[in-house]
């Protein structure tokens, strides 16, 4: 093996790389001794979105992706022809470990802030299939980090490491303390702003400029407060005397009747 080129475990496989300049930025080399050799290209954050628009999807619980896939991706990135079912089996770990980073330090990530409310519901108004109501990953979390950093990221520029930091840390400034969400709509947007501006006395305004984990609190402690208060049994009834009225020791008996 030639000086520079390293060996990478990664699932157990064993793969020799090394970086190479590439005119959009580090490539990684990747010796293959029955082939010629290939270059993986930068994978940046909007490669990477939008290659789960197409692999993941939201099963009602959480994200879902189809691994194989986002790695055909990458792969298919490098290649300008399709590579064989075998070749491509045998790489997707090593691109996937360079989509995700290659094991670099990240650099810092901007501050970041919790999106609204009103951005969220947007995004899941238009990030959702009209007829099948499935949600397009990708996209949403596109809306999630242009919200989230006011533009401060930009997903064509972050690749590796620091894509991968970007997305993770935006994740976290917007994940919510329990899973409280309800669905995409239009519909549900309107009856969360009003039921807590009735509760509050806040104005529309108000709730959609609040952050999207505040009001999930909000809507949370609502829930609490008014939830019915359990049925309670009625109380004994005391039974009736067998003289009726006239038992009572403090009965006055008046009697009408001939003289």
């Amino acid at each position: 093996m030639d000086p520079g080129w390293q060996t990478v475990e990664i699932d157990g496989r064993r793969f020799a790389v090394r970086r190479v300049p590439g005119p959009l930025g580090p490539e990684l080399a990747v010796l293959r001794p029955d082939s010629d050799d290939l270059r993986l290209r930068p994978w940046s954050l909007a490669d990477h979105l939008a290659a789960l628009d197409r692999h993941a999807f939201h099963d009602g619980t959480g994200p879902r992706l189809d691994p194989d896939g986002l790695a055909r991706e990458v792969l298919a990135r490098a290649c300008p022809q399709p590579l064989a079912d075998h070749a491509a089996d045998e790489l997707a770990p090593l691109a996937l470990w360079w989509a995700a980073g290659a094991d670099d330090e990240p650099p810092p990530t901007p501050p970041l802030r919790p999106w609204s409310s009103l951005a969220r519901a947007r995004a899941l108004d238009a990030c959702c299939e009209p007829t099948t109501g499935a949600l397009r990953v990708g996209s949403y979390l596109h809306a999630m980090v242009t919200a989230s950093s006011g533009g401060a990221l930009d997903p064509h520029t972050l690749c590796g490491a620091a894509a991968t930091a970007a997305l993770d840390a935006v994740a976290r400034v917007n994940a919510p303390a329990d899973d409280l969400s309800h669905g995409p709509g239009s519909d549900e947007l309107a009856r969360t702003t009003l039921r807590l501006c009735r509760a509050l006395g806040w104005t529309p305004a108000q709730v959609w400029s609040a952050a999207a984990t505040e009001i999930d609190a909000l809507l949370a402690l609502l829930e609490r407060v008014e939830a019915p208060p359990p049925l309670q049994p009625p109380p004994p009834r005391t039974p009736a005397r067998p003289g009726g009225l006239a038992s009572y020791p403090d009965a006055v008996i008046i009697q009408v009747g001939e003289d």
